[in-house]
């Protein structure tokens, strides 16, 4: 499948994300930029409690902890379900009529179990690459190589 006109393309990891639009041609795709998102990264204090929680057994008393859930993971799984309401909510209303998706192995299993209804079926692509911080027509050049595999 081909990069046509109109394709939207997602390219996100747990931190940044950036939405396009392919103005160009299958063979000279041009990406406009439709919207990006950042995230703060703060420090694990400010996130939350970083000790594990603990619990007493009720029959002999004897004392245990929990495994601590990685704080950070949490805020970028959150971040990635927020860029993915958004689209949901621009596949409902018609904006694009195909998006490809892509990122990193972690931000891409999220993104798949955070997708439902009328996006997921205007999906066309999955392309497993970290590309948030490649300059725009490097990002248009590997996304239209990926498609053509």
């Amino acid at each position: 499948m081909k990069l046509k006109t109109g394709v939207w393309v997602v390219v996100a990891d747990g931190g940044h994300g950036i939405v396009f639009e392919n103005e160009g041609t299958a063979i000279a795709p041009e990406l406009k930029v439709l919207r990006v998102y950042d995230q703060e990264n703060p420090r694990t204090h400010e996130l939350g409690r970083d000790q594990p929680p603990r619990t007493v057994q009720s029959a002999d008393g004897r004392r245990s902890s929990h495994e601590a859930p990685d704080l950070h993971q949490v805020a970028e799984d959150r971040f990635i379900a927020g860029i993915v309401a958004d689209l949901e909510a621009d596949a409902a209303r018609g904006a694009f009529k195909a998006i490809a998706v892509v990122a990193p192995p972690v931000a891409l299993g999220q993104i798949r179990k955070s997708v439902k209804g009328e996006l997921s079926k205007r999906i066309i692509a999955w392309i497993d690459k970290d590309l948030t911080k490649h300059p725009v027509p490097a990002i248009a050049e590997a996304v239209a190589r990926a498609m053509e595999d």
